[in-house]
């Protein structure tokens, strides 16, 4: 098998630690390459702590969340890739950055996916059966 990191997957219950850790180096060389051309007091030194301890945090979040498979666990390990997601999308388009595989994870098992199928398609035969009555009333 291949050490490089697959697409991740739509459903958290699918996420591993491994999705995570190219997300992980790729937000680390950013704040490096800040720290190594700016001083530590400039503008551009502190946003580089910053966005380190941000990742930091987050990162320390989501690896809390691979010990099991709870249903409350995996909420929580959707969450955690979600905000690590969310911080390295301003770099998206950049080089380096892998759009396939830094993407929202919008269900936490395939269970949940199919729920939130069946929500989207009834909300929508809803919407249709309203156009519809509003059509044959006119």
């Amino acid at each position: 098998m291949s050490d490089e990191p697959r697409v991740a997957p739509f459903n958290a219950d699918d996420l591993k630690q491994e999705h995570a850790k190219s997300l992980i180096e790729y937000l680390d060389q950013i704040w490096k390459t800040l720290a190594e051309k700016h001083a530590a007091d400039s503008f551009e030194g502190r946003a580089a702590r910053t966005l380190r301890e941000a990742v930091g945090i987050h990162q320390d979040a989501l690896n809390e969340c691979f010990d099991d498979e709870e249903p409350e666990t995996l909420e929580a390990r959707k969450q955690a890739w979600n905000r690590l997601v969310w911080l390295v999308w301003p770099w998206e388009g950049t080089p380096g950055y892998d759009a396939r595989q830094w993407r929202l994870v919008h269900h936490v098992d395939a269970d949940d996916a199919v729920e939130g199928a069946r929500q989207l398609l009834a909300s929508r035969e809803a919407i249709a059966q309203k156009r519809r009555a509003e059509l044959e009333a006119l």
